[in-house]
Formats: structure tokens, sequence, C-alpha cells
């Protein structure tokens, strides 16, 4: 068995009992929490209970002004409108939140995924519609990396808005009216991890509130306590300026003023006017931040337009949210754990997704392992075999005999995927001998010819898992005499910052510090792959390699049952950065092995301590079953599941005792 580093973090006990006694909350979710860095009450309370109230203003986005502006110009000008979108389920999603939003607000849109032209825009895709007379054109999920093709797209006269979430280029950004995106160096948003669809969700949030009745227009927020004045100036709701005052002020110059004292206001000749009662025991600008907060709660809640916009959108930011495997902390918490909500609630309101649920989900409820496992493959094999507007044409589908036929079309895409996907598998398996040292490599790099596109990042994550080390797949165009590659990488090894340092050598790419794609010549692959190795070499160490497991608390046998199991359901949703908790059992044994699984390759087993016996699986670990026996006792790590009324553990490690 591969000998993996456990690290278990230290709990102050004392400190446990005090968060017990304040919060009222399980021991065992508390020591989750504090083994992954949650420690205050505050913090605790935000990560449990996370309310839609507390997500960020889209305005704090950089040039997110800029870029609602323009689309609403496009809008009420009745220009055509193109959104061109990625092809994978954040993408899709991204398209059908903006889609749905500038068509409901009367603007001519139409929408467009690449096919077999590779990731981003294209140029003969940006000549198709300029002969559509296509005036604006604004990228969902992609568009960052896109410098050239968005020259070429002013060279013909169309502007171009980019919404999009991965990293910018190092070198500069592309020269579109506007840029939207939380990764850009200049822009200052809070929280920098959001999917595409979030980025999409910002920008049609923020395009509704342009149709509000104090857009652009100043508020004043007063708090009053005995002599003294607080003010804040919102507009649009961020704070433009902030001040004590000394003097009585002129409020006439304001839309709204919003203020915990009466008296302070009745002789002004502003008529709008909100009283918000408010304890004053506090600093005078404390009790202005408490007015705000009070002021945006009441907003969110009693505006109905935005309400309404809120939750016939949300449900399809979890989609693409947790499908993209952002990770779900933050602002992303709250965003899904709000569309899974609703999804739950009523999700044959998509009729497109409803055919998935039904079929794939069987009643079961939608969570976000669902969507990994489940659902979010299903949408992705429309991109991955070349016809992502299936999947696009599902999602936005206002009939049942149009959502049936795309969903039946899907199921027939994801069975090819999954024949693709097999003999893609054992083709580069065979190549990764033939042309990698699997032992002193630190990156793997393979090239294989002519095969079919479309699950080439599917099986570099898988080799990933394998190896634990970064890996890099190219399927050759002979004809074309390019290469289309996927990148996949490990914790602590940017893969983006890595292909910059080649970006001489490559026709485009574009991704995320763990994923990416490229473009490349045929001829100057073998380059690519020595450069790329010595980066790899230079920056990877045997540390990083070493596969590290973070275990979350140590448990006693009699601890796991399903109170325990119902307790860690207020950690979800789980995903990147908030994983299903890993935890630990001492000196138990092993009774009643045996293999299992179509292939033979998984182990089913009972955990035994204490005169107590719970039943186990452990995946792909038929190999080791030699290694185990009866008398043995083991220290293990293990997920807790639930099947069939009664908890399972999923084991992750072992070690002999």
């Amino acid at each position: 068995m591969q000998k993996n580093k456990w690290i278990l973090q230290d709990i102050d006990k004392e400190y446990l009992h005090t968060l017990q006694q304040e919060l009222n909350l399980p021991e065992v979710v508390l020591k989750v929490l504090l083994a992954r860095g949650v420690k205050s009450p505050c913090e605790i309370k935000d990560f449990i209970f996370p309310k839609k109230e507390e997500l960020f203003n889209p305005y704090l986005l950089g040039d997110m002004y800029k870029a609602v502006t323009r689309i609403k110009q496009a809008i009420e000008n009745k220009e055509k409108i193109l959104i061109y979108a990625d092809r994978d389920v954040d993408g899709i999603t991204s398209l059908a939140v903006l889609y749905n939003t500038i068509f409901t607000l009367g603007g001519d849109v139409v929408w467009y995924i690449p096919s077999d032209e590779g990731y981003g825009l294209s140029c003969s895709v940006l000549d198709k519609y300029k002969t559509e007379n296509v005036k604006l054109i604004i990228t969902v999920d992609c568009g960052i990396s896109a410098v050239a093709e968005i020259d070429y797209a002013n060279s013909l006269g169309m502007e171009v808005v980019v919404t999009d979430h991965h990293e910018p280029p190092q070198d500069g950004l592309p020269k579109a009216c506007c840029v939207v995106d939380p990764k850009v160096v200049t822009c200052n948003y809070p929280f920098k991890e959001l999917a595409g669809c979030g980025v999409s969700f910002k920008v049609s949030q923020a395009l509704m509130q342009t149709y509000g009745k104090y857009f652009d227009k100043e508020i004043a927020i007063l708090a009053v306590k005995n002599e003294r004045i607080y003010l804040i100036v919102l507009v649009n709701d961020v704070i433009v300026k902030e001040k004590e005052l000394l003097n009585k002020t002129d409020l006439t110059k304001f839309s709204k003023i919003v203020t915990n004292s009466k008296k302070y206001v009745e002789d002004t000749e502003n008529k709008d006017i909100e009283i918000i009662e408010i304890e004053e025991d506090k600093d005078i600008k404390q009790v202005a931040y408490d007015i705000l907060k009070r002021y945006r709660n009441k907003c969110f809640d009693d505006d109905g337009r935005m309400l309404e916009f809120f939750e016939n959108n949300i449900d399809l930011v979890a989609l693409g949210t947790v499908a993209d495997i952002v990770p779900l902390t933050n602002e992303n918490r709250i965003l899904v754990k709000s569309g899974l909500s609703i999804l739950n609630d009523n999700y044959s309101k998509r009729l497109g997704l409803g055919y998935i649920f039904e079929e794939y989900l069987k009643n079961s409820p939608v969570s976000a392992k669902a969507i990994s496992w489940k659902i979010a493959p299903i949408l992705n094999a429309a991109g991955r075999m070349g016809k992502a507007s299936v999947a696009a044409n599902l999602i936005l589908a206002d009939d049942n005999y149009n959502a049936n036929n795309f969903f039946v079309e899907l199921k027939k895409l994801n069975n090819d995927r999954k024949e693709l996907q097999n003999e893609n598998i054992k083709q580069f398996n065979v190549l990764l001998k033939q042309q990698c040292d699997t032992e002193n490599d630190n990156i793997l790099v393979v090239s294989a010819k002519n095969l079919m596109h479309g699950v080439t990042g599917i099986v570099a994550s898988q080799m990933v898992k394998l190896y634990g080390k970064p890996v890099i797949l190219f399927i050759e165009d002979l004809q074309k005499g390019e290469a289309t590659g996927a990148c996949r990488s490990i914790d602590g090894f940017d893969i983006v910052g890595a292909l910059d340092k080649t970006k001489d050598l490559l026709i485009k790419f574009g991704g995320h510090n763990q994923a990416a794609g490229l473009t490349i010549e045929n001829s100057k692959i073998d380059e690519f792959r020595k450069r790329i190795k010595k980066i790899a070499k230079d920056y990877i160490s045997t540390e990083m390699v070493a596969k590290k497991i973070n275990v979350d608390c140590e448990l006693k046998i009699t601890e796991v049952n399903k109170r325990t199991y119902n307790d860690l359901t207020l950690l979800e949703p789980f995903g990147a950065s908030n994983s299903v908790p890993i935890f630990m059992l001492r000196n138990v044994g092993f009774e009643e092995i045996s293999v299992i699984g179509q292939t033979q390759e998984h182990l089913k087993l009972k955990v035994c301590k204490d005169g107590m016996s719970i039943p186990a699986v452990f995946w792909g670990a038929a190999k080791y079953i030699d290694d185990f026996g009866y008398k043995q006792k083991y220290d293990i790590l293990f997920n807790m599941d639930f099947n069939r009324d009664a908890v399972q553990l999923i084991i992750m490690d072992v070690k002999i005792v």
C-alpha cells in the first residue's frame, strides 16, 4: 500500500467546550470546522447558516458599471447581442443566466457555444456573426485569454464585453471594451473564486439593478446618537463617502434617507425617508453600519423584482458552480446552498433538467455530490462530444416536447462519451509507458495521434490521481499540424504559470492553476516536453508529490452512528475546499473481507472494535487483500456514508498498527 502522510490537527479542548456552550452545535461539527481553520463564533455561524443577504455587491467587480451600461445601451438600441460561451456545465449555465436576463429585458440576443473549434473565441465564428449584424459580443466563462481574437473582433467593428473567471494572461488583458473577472489583478472584489456562472449571475444582477428606482442616485445612511451624526453615502449600494458630521447637512440632494432618528429629518423637504430603529449603545460609526446592514437586508426581502430574479437563476448558478469544482466557501457556499434548496423544492420548473433528475437521481435529493457524480458528467458529455448546444437547449427548453427530445439526444451522447473515454484511457496508458518515466519525471506529458477529442481532461484527471503528478495529454491532428492538450495539476504547482513560461511555443492556452487547455504545433511538442519537464523539476519538490491526507478529527467507534452522520449535514454542501470530512479510527480489526465490483477491484468488509462492527468499502483495494489478516490491527481513515438505512465507512487509507 502507498505510504501517505496523515496530518491530524490539534484542537484546543477548552475552546471547543466554550464554543459548544455558546453555539449549541454538535461537537463533531465544531471539531471539523476548527480543524479547517473556521474558528470564531461569527465565522462558524456564517459558515453553517449562510445568508443570501451577505452576497457581495456586484458593482465591486472591476468594470461592472461599464459592462452593464454598454449591455443596457445595446438592449435599448435594439443592437444584436451575441453571448459566446464555453462548452462545459459552467459555460452552459453562465449562458442560460445571462441569456434569460437579457431576453427578459427585451434584448435582441443570440448565443453560440464552440463545437469543434476548440476552447474560446474563434475568428471564423466572429466572421459569421459579423454578417448577421452582431454589434456586441459578451463572453461567458471564456474570453480572458482571447487577446488576438478580440483584436480581430475590434477590427470588424464589433465590441466585446468579457465576463470570465479564469486566470488573466500575464502580459496584459485583451482590448475589450470592458473585462469583468475577479482574478484581474486590479479588481478589488472580496472573493476571487467565483465560477463563470457566478460572474454571469453578478453581471445579470447588476444589469437588473440598472432598471431600479435608485440606480445611479445617492442614498444617505444617517446615524444620529445624542449630538453626534455619522453619514454614509451609497450609490448603487457601494459606499462612495462616509464621515462624521460636525454640523447639520443639506439632505435635499439625496434621493432617499435611511436613519434611526425621525426627529433629525422631520424638517427636511425630502419625501423618501425610511426610519430604522436600532440599538444605540455602540460607537456612532457602528450604529451607522448597523442601519446599513438592516437596510440592505430589508431591500433584499422587499424587492420582489430582484427576489424573483434571484430565485429564477440561483439554481443554475449552484449547478455550474459545483460542476466547475471551484471552492465551496465564502460566497460560493451561499450561492450553492441557496440554489440546492430551490432545486430540491421544485426542479421540475426546469423541464430539461427535470428529465435528468428523474432518470438519474430517482427521487433522491439534489446534493452537491449528486451534481458532481451524476448530473454534471451527463451535461458535460454534450460538450465533450462536440455538441454542447444540446445541453444548452435542454436547460433553456420551455416546452416538454423539446425538452424530452434534447434529453434523449443527450443520453446517447453520454453513452458515446463513455465508450470514447474507455478507448482513450487504454491508448493513453500504453503511450504513457512509452513516452514517460513515471518514477523520475515530475510532470507526465503524453502525445497521441488522431484520437477523438472530448474526454482528454477526464483521462488526465485520472492519471493525476494515479501518479500524484501533473499530467498534460495531447491529441495531434495530422491534417492541421496542430495538437490540442488538456492539463491537470497537483496542489502547489500552477500549471497556467508553467505554460506561460513556454508561451513562445504555444498557439494559445488558458485556464486555472490546477486545470488548463492549450494548442501547439505538432512539430513543437518535443521542445515543449523538454522545457515543461525542466520547469516541473525546478518547482515540484518531493514533498509536493508525496500524498498528504488532512484528517479532520479522530472518532471513537461508538461515535460512528446515524446521529453523527446527520449532524455532519450541517457542513454541506461538500465539494472543493469543503470536502467530506475525513475521520480516523485507531486499533480496529477487519472481518468478512470480500472482493466486489464488476472488475473485481474493490473490497467489502466489516470494521470491528470493542464488540461493535460497521460495514465498510475500500475502493480499488482488492490488490491488497493478501495484506489484511484477521488478527491484525489497523488505524484507518474514512468518510462516513449512509447505505440502506445504516452507516457505512468509505475507507481512504490504512496503516498497520
